[in-house]
């Protein structure tokens, strides 16, 4: 089903006769085209791509634009413009993205769409299945994730600081070829590894910590999310091995049960359960995947209330963590396409525990 297939079939379920998307991550997925600013109406007689002089020209010149098939430059007043295409194409109904719009930005609309009755529609659900370009895209950013944790490991040592090693990391995503990090790198060693979020710090790396590192890359526009937990020097306390396994074994778990017509929430809540009855329950506490795709985090979302099932085609990621302050923390998370029967991992580094030994 092609993306203005898509579009059509979720104006059909409202009985409404077009959309606004106003997001610009939504009007990329649909059209390839970057923009701070810009609007796409999508009629059921075309896709019209309204935009600014900052990008007027670079939209008309771009040679791969996709599903558009009028650019609009608008001035002063972008509303009049886009009324015009409205009356034109004899829309009464106009829908807006309900998890994306914002109250004053509906105001607007509101305000200056007066010749249509306004629709919320939900499209959080509108990117989750991926086309093969787009799942190309996907695997490069974690093809280059990969490339720069193989130079981590080279690189890290002992008496680093959690801000060096994430500034590291940043430089080598944009020299091996990325166009932005897809969040900010996260670095916690030691006790800082019970914070999953945590923020890298002028701790240092010392011998016997465990360190997370959960990285990603933004390539043409789709992204990559890994984690890994390594050992700086051999760990000789053993509740930071039995933490360690027991992860491994419960993303492995995960993984295992990942495959078309899954209930998502079905994977967490036995990933859960898994922790749990290994003596970690209560140290588990956040949700055990998410998709990705233009966003860091989208829908498919595998938590404890979800009730999503899989699809072929969905990019998700699988990341158990256990977090026990005052001792330390390990999250292992890993990029899977879905498949008819089963997965196709997507990022490629060992999940096995790395000792550094530089």
């Amino acid at each position: 089903m092609t993306k203005y297939e898509k579009i059509i079939n979720l104006l059909d379920s409202k009985q409404t006769d077009a959309i606004i998307l106003y997001a610009p991550e939504n009007r990329y997925w649909y059209s390839r085209f970057h923009s701070s600013l810009g609007y796409l109406i999508i009629t059921r007689k075309g896709a019209y791509l309204f935009l600014d002089g900052r990008y007027i020209t670079a939209a008309k010149n771009k040679s791969d634009l996709q599903n558009v098939d009028h650019i609009i430059h608008f001035g002063k007043n972008v509303w009049t413009e886009m009324q015009k295409v409205l009356d034109q194409d004899q829309v009464k109904t106009l829908g807006f993205e309900a998890d994306w719009v914002i109250y004053n930005q509906y105001l607007g609309f509101k305000d200056k769409f007066t010749k249509q009755t306004l629709v919320p529609i939900d499209c959080s659900m509108l990117r989750m299945e991926k086309e093969a370009w787009e799942i190309a895209q996907i695997k490069t950013a974690c093809d280059i994730t990969n490339t720069v944790f193989q130079e981590v490991l080279q690189f890290v040592k002992p008496g680093m600081t959690e801000l060096e090693l994430a500034r590291f990391v940043s430089d080598r995503f944009f020299a091996n070829g990325a166009d932005k990090l897809s969040f900010d790198t996260i670095v916690a060693s030691g006790v800082n590894g019970s914070m999953p979020h945590a923020v890298p710090t002028d701790k240092k790396l010392a011998v016997g910590e465990l360190v997370t590192l959960d990285m990603g890359c933004f390539y043409n526009g789709y992204c990559s999310d890994q984690t890994r937990t390594f050992a700086i020097g051999e760990i000789t306390d053993p509740k930071l091995l039995d933490i360690y396994k027991t992860v491994y074994e419960a993303q492995s778990l995960g993984i295992s049960l990942v495959k078309a017509k899954q209930n998502a929430g079905d994977i967490h809540r036995e990933v859960a359960k898994f922790i749990a009855d290994a003596g970690y329950e209560g140290y588990f506490d956040h949700g055990l995947g998410h998709g990705i795709g233009v966003e860091i985090h989208e829908e498919p979302y595998e938590n404890g209330l979800s009730q999503t099932i899989l699809e072929a085609n969905m990019t998700i990621t699988v990341e158990p963590g256990i977090y026990i302050p005052g001792v330390g923390g390990v999250r292992i998370e890993d990029d899977l396409l879905v498949t008819p029967d089963g997965y196709e991992m997507l990022t490629t580094s060992p999940r096995e525990l790395i000792i550094v030994k530089n």
